[in-house]
């Protein structure tokens, strides 16, 4: 249906290459996938949970990439010297059923659907793209969005939605980052390196990777809003010999155990020039439903140290 818009891939999360509830009325906003697009790229891809997670489930992402000036083309998408933003919805299984989508009459929700434009805006809200705003703690949205997809003549709505938001702005280290950037330019670091650094400078704490599990009010040296960042980890040669680059996000847990920490959204991932997102973890999801999963606290830690 969409096959000259959407590249459908498989990938495992990541690459052998991922609220109690947040309580949602009638404020719940959809995007339609469109059968087709103008000005930006639509790429969706399958993600299993299985080799990270320990679920034969599946973890769709549906992925836009527009260039921040709309006059450059779909095909400079691979250009490292072009700004891009990515606006990210990854529909997340439903671990209490067999299917991650309801169907449902279009019409029923015909006033809450959502274009592109609207994407736009909460995308410059979301990654402090206008000087003159106020920003809080919170750019990412968990079932606030969903997604509708048409499939043989009949509509479905996601269960269980997270929207994010990627600004691509490749230049060299000594530039700042601010939290929802992508640079493929940086200097590689790893978690261990990372968390080697952070414990000769605090070390009587936990690494902010690693409070997984712990009360939100025994943490104390992480500064939420000027901390958090996407690092690059390392950059892949995949089998077609594309340079793919995989990131992790240094940001710690706040949350209290019944909570999702939704903030962390997709907490590792690969990034391909030209596809966007590719592949990813979404521990945040898994870890609230631990319970439910054949690992254990120990398993989550050691993916994060593993960047699994």
């Amino acid at each position: 249906m969409l096959q000259n818009v959407i590249g459908k891939t498989i990938f495992r999360l990541l690459l052998p290459l991922l609220f109690v509830p947040v309580s949602v009325s009638a404020q719940v906003k959809y995007y339609m996938i469109p059968d087709q697009t103008d000005g930006y790229i639509i790429n969706q891809y399958n993600l299993s949970t299985e080799k990270l997670y320990g679920i034969k489930k599946n973890v769709e992402l549906f992925c836009l990439t527009f260039p921040v000036i709309d006059t450059i083309r779909n095909g400079d998408l691979q250009n490292p010297n072009i700004d891009f933003n990515i606006v990210l919805l990854s529909v997340l299984p439903d671990l209490t059923s067999n299917s991650d989508w309801t169907e449902i009459n279009i019409d029923s929700v015909s006033n809450d659907l959502i274009t592109l434009s609207h994407l736009k805006r909460l995308f410059s809200l979301n990654t402090y793209s206008e000087f003159d705003k106020q920003y809080g703690d919170k750019n990412k949205y968990f079932d606030e969005y969903q997604i509708i997809k048409k499939f043989d003549k009949k509509y479905y709505k996601s269960k269980h939605c997270l929207l994010q938001f990627f600004a691509i702005r490749n230049r060299p280290s000594v530039f700042q980052n601010s939290f929802g950037t992508i640079n493929t330019e940086q200097e590689p670091l790893s978690v261990l390196k990372m968390e080697h650094i952070f414990k000769k400078r605090y070390p009587k704490e936990i690494f902010p990777l690693y409070t997984i599990g712990e009360s939100p009010y025994s943490y104390s040296s992480f500064d939420y809003l000027r901390d958090r960042k996407e690092y690059l980890a390392k950059v892949i040669k995949l089998n077609s010999n594309n340079l793919a680059y995989q990131f992790w996000t240094y940001t710690n847990w706040h949350k209290h155990r019944h909570e999702f920490e939704f903030d962390r959204g997709i907490d590792r991932f690969v990034y391909l020039p030209g596809k966007g997102i590719i592949g990813g973890s979404f521990d945040f999801y898994f870890y609230f439903h631990r319970k439910k999963l054949p690992i254990q606290y120990s398993d989550f830690v050691q993916n994060i140290k593993d960047e699994k």
